[in-house]
């Protein structure tokens, strides 16, 4: 579920980013597929470096 989360707000932050900058760039067509393609990446990126972080059980009960 948080990963849902995670892509949910990549892809409306994204959307915003590439909204504000074709705005800067004077308006042209908005590409509305490249934010996406980008939002996946990094939900991808997030799920791969929990992953990486994420304590195994057995090292946890060596610690206590």
């Amino acid at each position: 579920m948080k990963y849902l989360i995670v892509l949910f707000w990549s892809i409306v932050l994204l959307e915003m980013i590439n909204f504000v900058l074709n705005s800067l760039e004077g308006g042209g067509p908005l590409n509305l597929i490249t934010p996406l393609v980008v939002a996946v990446i990094f939900t991808i990126i997030v799920v791969l470096f929990d992953m990486v972080i994420k304590p195994t059980s057995n090292d946890s009960k060596q610690q206590h």
